[in-house]
This record gives structure tokens, sequence and C-alpha cells, in this order.
């Protein structure tokens, strides 16, 4: 049942991590594409609506509490830290720490597992049983994620849970490690004294644990290393796969611009600085084109076709560390306008120092521009428009399919076939765009 949405979270952030000692000096600081867990987790909550945040910590207490602050006065997050001095005993010790500091509702959350934003979202929407817990769980038996023979197993009738813990057999869901809990949590743990699980065993022979499918959204739980290496690739294509990609960056962009991003990450690049290393490329790229020799407007055409593979790094790189904003998506946008002008108008330059016949030259290079620019402009408004009126596109003509172009002419030093090539190709998929929208 929906109600009015939660904006307090618990996030147990205590144990020690055994299986990840030689990744940090502590679990919830292990790094994880750009990011510690529990910087990642914070991010995550704030973006689900979360406004205040309690992290109980155990193990090297005084630095996750330092680096939590840390974090959380990056981001603006209402934060405490409670030091669960039993930690060692599970997580539900480290979370019954929490009982005097938390409100009537809350999401409670692993530091250690990762989740959609909006999943959790979603969670905090939706209430849970009175004096209970709202458990959000995963029927996905065959999710590849899910390390299957150490992940908490659920046993459900009628929305209610009848058992959970490890190695149930049969079973129907698993425990994905995010719940909706109110201060009956809190009695439980205190009555089970032992593991979380314990306490939602508890709840659930009350009638008190109660459960909410999260469908098909992602979710992790990183328990060891091989964990975060299966979770790393599925964020990697995850953050690569844009609905509206043209078939060149689906098929040969993509795959280079993927492992291109996690170098980025690893090196601790910005997608800012990404997106001005792109335009910084065209303009090379621009510059070799632009001179009078069938060496330099190849090699300023494949370089071309490297900025529209690096283009793509930017919106990965933001979408992989949180790290998405308005302003930063308007930059890349008027870079890439910039960038599509000087590529078209080296074209130009060069066909003008070849060719005699300049008039035509200027008039294949005016609606190759005209025809891109306008293409571009209405891009965003078209793609828009097909999302709202749930159409699927087989096929965009976009960005990457000129760029391949522009590559492909300039190796056989053929300026004037491109840019006519380029006016025609854009002129009539704008035309497109404009009937089948006014239809």
């Amino acid at each position: 049942m929906a109600s009015r949405q939660t904006r307090e979270a618990l996030i147990l952030a205590a144990g020690r991590g055994e299986r990840m000692k030689d990744q940090g000096p502590t679990k919830p600081l292990v790094s994880f594409l750009g990011m510690s867990l529990l910087e990642r987790t914070l991010r995550t909550l704030v973006r689900a609506g979360i406004t205040r945040a309690v992290v109980v910590a155990g193990h090297e207490a005084r630095t996750v509490r330092r680096e939590a602050e840390r974090f959380a006065a990056k981001i603006e997050l209402e934060l405490q830290v409670v030091e669960a001095e039993d930690w060692h005993r599970g997580n539900g010790a480290s979370a019954l720490a929490a009982r005097d500091v938390m409100g009537e509702q809350f999401l409670m959350v692993m530091c250690d597992h990762l989740f959609e934003p909006e999943m959790l979202r979603r969670l905090a929407s939706h209430r849970p049983p009175e004096n209970g817990v709202l458990l959000a769980i995963d029927r996905r038996r065959d999710n590849p994620l899910v390390d299957h023979e150490d992940v908490t197993r659920v046993c459900i009738r009628n929305g209610h849970i009848t058992a959970i813990g490890k190695g149930l057999s049969p079973f129907d869901a698993y425990d994905t490690g995010a719940f909706h809990c109110t201060r009956g949590l809190f009695d439980a743990l205190a009555r089970a004294d032992g593991t979380v699980s314990d306490a939602i065993q508890c709840l659930a022979s009350e009638g008190r644990a109660r459960t909410w499918n999260i469908g098909n959204d992602f979710w992790a739980d990183l328990d060891d290393v091989a964990a975060m290496r299966r979770a790393r690739t599925a964020m990697l294509r995850q953050a690569a796969g844009k609905a509206h990609d043209g078939p060149v960056a689906r098929w040969l962009n993509r795959p280079i611009s993927r492992w291109l991003s996690w170098h980025a990450i690893h090196y601790g690049l910005t997608p800012m600085q990404l997106s001005w290393t792109a335009f910084v490329l065209s303009l090379l790229a621009a510059s070799l084109i632009a001179l009078p020799f069938a060496w330099s407007i190849a090699v300023g055409g494949l370089l071309a076709q490297l900025t529209s593979i690096a283009d793509g790094c930017d919106g990965e790189v933001a979408r992989l560390t949180m790290r998405e904003s308005e302003r930063g998506g308007w930059l890349d946008a008027v870079l890439d306008r910039y960038a599509d002008a000087l590529l078209l108008s080296a074209f130009m330059v060069h066909a003008f120092l070849h060719e005699s016949q300049t008039l035509l030259v200027a008039a294949a290079g005016m609606a190759a521009l005209s025809g891109t620019l306008i293409n571009s402009y209405t891009a965003d408004k078209y793609d828009g428009w097909m999302r709202r009126q749930g159409k699927m596109q087989r096929f965009r003509l976009g960005r990457d399919v000129r760029l391949l172009a522009m590559a492909a002419m300039a190796v056989l030093d053929a300026p004037i076939a491109l840019l006519w090539g380029i006016a025609v190709v854009m002129h009539m998929e704008n035309i497109r765009r404009i009937v089948l929208i006014v239809r």
C-alpha cells in the first residue's frame, strides 16, 4: 500500500568484511567504481529522497565516522553516526544500537549492497505493516548477480513472510537487504538476540513481516571480490545502455567506451574533464582535416571517430559515479554542437583547397551544417516524444552515424561526397521527424 514517503534511513556499516580485507581498511570504505561503498550508499539514499541518515559503525568506527561525516557534508545530508560496541555479534546487534535515534518509520539498508535510487524511493513510499517490516525481495531465481549459495532466501504466502534464512529449500525469492521498517523491528531484534534475519523471522511468526517485489530493478550484494567484479560489469553495461543510442554507438562505440570509462574512473577523471577532452580531440581532428594533404584528412577523420567513442565516456562516468547534472549535460551538448560545426567546416576548407568550384563547395557545406544542427536540435524533443508515445526506434540517425561517415570519407579523401551525403541524409531525417510528429 502506497503512503507518504519515508525520509529517514538506517545504514548498517559495522562489519569487518573478512572476505575483502585486502581491498581496504574496512569494508564500508572499500572502493567500488571510484567511490567507497559507504559514499555510494549515502549518495544513493539522497537520490532516493532520504534527508536524514544514521550510520552504525563498528570495526574501525572512528575512521568510518570521519569519512561518513565528510561525505555527508558534500551532499548536504543530515547525518548521525552511532558506534555499536558489540558489532562483532552480528548485524542484529549493530541495528539494535540505533534504537534510540530512529524515528517511527525508516529505510534500513546494508552498506555493502547496491541499489537503484528509484527502487529505494518506491520502497519508501509503500507502507510497512503496523509495528512490522516490509522487505524488498527479488523473485528472479536466475539473477546472475546473486550468489545462490550464500544469499538469504525467503518463503512467502500471500505477501507475508513465512520463513527467511540461508539454505532454505524450497523458497520463493531472495532477500535484497533493503527494508522499510517501523520501530517494531527493534523489539524483534531485542527478543531474537541474533541477526536481522532472526528478527524478521520473529516478526513473520506474528504476521508482521510482508514483502515488496522489486521487479527487474538492479541490486547486488558485494560479499566478496567476485561479487564486486560481477556487479561492476553489470553496472558498466547498464551505464552504457542509453535508449536513444544510434546503431554505431550501440554496436561499435559503447563496447570501447565502457572500457575507457572504467579506466577513467580508476584514474579519478571527472565527467567534466572527459567532456572537454572529447572537445579537444575534435579540435585536433578538425585541424588535421583542414590541411591540404591526403594523409592529414585520413588521420583527422579517424580521430573524429575516436571523439565519437570518447564522447560517450562523460555520461557513463557521470552515471556510474552519481554525478549527473543538468549543467554537465548542457555543457556536453554545447561542446558537441561546436565540434560538429568545426569538423564540417574543416571538410569545407579541405575541399576549397582542392576544388575550383568554390560555390558548389560552399553550398554543400552550408547544407550539411544546417541539416546537422537542426538534426541535433530536434533529437532531444523527438526522443522525448517517442518515449511518451511508447514507441521504439529501430534505427536512429544521429551524431554517431555522422562521425563514422566522416571517418570513412576522410580515409577516401572525398570531402565533397561527404558534405552532400550528410546534407541529404540529415535533411531527409529532419523532414521525416517533422512529418511523423505532425501526423
